[in-house]
């Protein structure tokens, strides 16, 4: 009978950056769809002081500052994509999705939730590579683009701001602003369906493999065979 061990994988560090992604992404696609949509704290005209009714104002202060939190978090993961002695993925998350071989087992893990059979030599297999490398991507221009909007109102008499300045690059790209929100409300979409995703992934881990995938973003220790 194979033993059960628990093994350290997730660090500290990438358990709240982690954390901290799931938390902004939550709160900005909440705040978002109520900033391009308010359906509620809608007050009629008169019935509540002024200073109890700038929902709108409110929010946007709540998605701005989560943005920038957000921010942080991605630039961090990437850092230690690249240069952490421990967590450094950046091959797995480039590369692996190209191993073609492997796509037919992955594929039949996730779809009947048996054992994967094969130890993976790499951090990740092809389809976790392939949907953490468009997540990382997704967040590289949902920030760009958020960016964007959040600098749109800071003209002044001398003309753009330097934030302006800097992203007009990125307005002329996708065609005008009207394109830059659309690719803003776009991938807010990719999120939701990659949380779906990700959490089925998750649980097949746990039913197939039983390593205890869940808990292991909180305790960072994940059980396997030996």
């Amino acid at each position: 009978m194979n033993e059960v061990k628990m093994h350290y994988r997730w660090t500290v560090a990438r358990r709240l950056i982690h954390w901290t992604t799931f938390i902004c992404i939550a709160v900005l696609t909440f705040t978002g769809f109520y900033i391009a949509n308010p359906f509620w704290f809608i007050y009629s005209p008169g019935t509540r002081e002024a200073y109890n009714t700038f929902a709108m104002a409110d929010v946007r202060f709540i998605h701005f500052t989560f943005g920038f939190i957000f921010i942080f978090a991605i630039i961090m993961r990437l850092y230690y994509a690249f240069f952490s002695r421990y967590d450094a993925d950046w091959k797995s998350l480039l590369f692996e999705w190209f191993n073609i071989k492997e796509w037919k087992t992955v594929l039949t893990y996730y779809l009947t939730f048996k054992p994967y059979g094969v130890p993976i030599k790499s951090k990740y297999n092809p389809l976790q590579s392939l949907f953490y490398f468009l997540f990382i991507v997704a967040c590289i221009f949902q920030i760009i683009s958020g960016l964007v909007m959040f600098t749109m109102g800071q003209n002044t008499i001398r003309g753009m701001s330097f934030m302006q300045t800097i992203l007009y690059w990125f307005v002329n790209l996708m065609g005008g602003y009207a394109h830059v929100y659309d690719l803003h409300r776009l991938l807010t979409w990719f999120f939701i369906v990659f949380f779906i995703g990700h959490v089925y992934m998750i649980l097949a881990h746990d039913v197939g493999d039983k390593k205890g995938t869940v808990s292991s973003m909180i305790s960072g220790y994940e059980a396997e065979k030996e």
